[in-house]
């Protein structure tokens, strides 16, 4: 098969019917996305790295800001999503290698945030908390949020915005309590003494990177979103710069509440930062808000895989049953797929802690967002979509933090993210010799100019 980029890569994916997303569903899928599991498990992942927690944070903010800056660009002037983008720069392989590694993503991802959603039932109901308690929930939800997303994508919209307006409340909660607090003059709890190194910063900075990923979902949703080109550039840019600096507060806040070596032993450190203050039901509440919370973003997490494999199946590039939808527009194969492999990677987790196993599950998921990062953002230098020299220069600057964040990483992380990533070959290769998509109907034998 020819590697050229194909005309429907230039198309809208999809028929009208099938779009349902309006502004507010778009703005809720990527602040909702964001504000997923990462945040509210943040403080106990970040608390041994002390003061070098802020720079992290900031390195993360900027670099997203950039990423979702070229996305933004692309989309103004690319239907289709990302894998429209980068097949128009690079060809139908490239694209295809980095959305498979993206799709890794999704599935690990999902299952560090069923995760974190159990982890914070399991302040609510302690019995849960045992190895067998917490995969019970977290396999639970993914199969709840599998059959609502088999409804339809309206549903799913529903469900993010009303997911997304109750998940704010903890991060401001904690926010305003460490206000009052030095308003009143009580001391702060320090952070924890480790040095400030360039070392702690990158490793620090990989960790955040998690709960900064996500924002892509706008542009994956981009065949359901009405008026796409309008609509998600403003969830992009305006959901990453508002998210960025809430989860900035937020965790400094939690960790100058709680003793570091307090917080980095505990499930659920919101909670456990505001039941001192307003008692134990308070921290009950804060912790149910938080397994909503992640509950919101996998939701978004399901829709945005889905989409993404529904496209590239079209392409010929997965068996042909992921490229079918049923009469309500919803890809059912590619739904019940990220299911099953995102409770697999539940059932196969194993660590001496839970957030060992948090942290090093987002690890593996952040990595296979990080080649999507990268070849969009040079898709928008190659296809001149940057918006200028200043667009061009964040373009730069997003693909070196990309890169900068495979190191951050560590080697462990990184390998199992490439060995994951890999996989996606043969199953190309399989699918293009026993599915071949005839060239009239998917478009290679008229490839088209990238779009003006």
């Amino acid at each position: 098969m020819s590697d050229t980029p194909p005309a429907h890569a230039h198309q809208p994916t999809d028929t009208p019917p099938r779009r349902g997303l309006g502004p507010w569903m778009s703005m809720a899928m990527v602040v909702g996305t964001l504000i997923g599991s990462g945040i509210f498990l943040m403080p106990a992942v970040l608390a041994p790295y002390g003061p070098n927690i802020p720079f992290a944070w900031m390195i993360s903010i900027g670099g997203t800001f950039c990423i979702a800056y070229c996305l933004a660009q692309l989309a103004r002037r690319i239907p289709g999503g990302p894998v429209a983008y980068m097949t128009s720069a690079f060809g139908e392989f490239p694209a295809y290698f980095a959305v498979w590694s993206y799709i890794i993503t999704i599935w690990a991802g999902i299952a560090a945030v069923a995760l974190a959603m159990a982890g914070a039932l399991s302040y609510v109901f302690p019995a849960t908390g045992t190895s067998g308690g917490i995969f019970v929930l977290s396999a639970g939800s993914v199969l709840l949020l599998a059959a609502l997303n088999l409804i339809g994508v309206r549903t799913a919209g529903r469900v993010q915005v009303i997911a997304t307006l109750i998940k704010i409340i903890p991060l401001a909660l904690v926010i305003l309590f460490v206000a009052g607090n030095v308003g009143t003059g009580e001391p702060l709890q320090p952070l924890a003494a480790t040095p400030i190194t360039g070392a702690g910063i990158i490793g620090a900075a990989s960790l955040t990177l998690f709960s900064l990923t996500g924002f892509e979902v706008g542009a994956i949703t981009a065949p359901v979103t009405e008026n796409a080109e309008r609509n998600i550039p403003r969830a992009q840019i305006w959901g990453v710069a508002f998210t960025g600096l809430l989860y900035l507060a937020a965790t400094m806040a939690v960790l100058w509440v709680l003793p570091s070596e307090v917080v980095a032993q505990s499930k659920a450190p919101f909670a456990d930062a505001i039941t001192p203050v307003l008692g134990p039901i308070a921290g009950v509440l804060v912790a149910i808000i938080v397994a909503i919370s992640a509950f919101g973003a996998n939701n978004a997490l399901m829709l945005g895989g889905a989409e993404i494999l529904h496209s590239i199946a079209k392409q010929g590039d997965l068996p042909p049953a992921f490229a079918r939808l049923r009469p309500n527009g919803v890809p059912a194969a590619a739904i019940i797929a990220s299911t099953v492999v995102s409770i697999t990677l539940l059932a196969v987790s194993s660590a001496p802690s839970f957030v060992e196993i948090y942290a090093f599950v987002s690890l593996v998921s952040a990595i296979g967002a990080l080649l999507l990062y990268a070849l969009c953002s040079a898709a928008a230098i190659k296809l001149k979509r940057t918006g200028g020299g200043l667009g061009t220069m964040l373009a730069v600057i997003a693909i070196v933090y990309a890169i900068a964040m495979f190191f951050g990483a560590g080697w462990k992380a990184t390998s199992w993210g490439i060995a994951l990533a890999l996989t996606g070959i043969p199953i190309r290769w399989i699918s293009r010799r026993l599915w071949p998509i005839p060239p009239a109907a998917d478009g290679r034998a008229a490839p088209a100019e990238p779009a003006a």
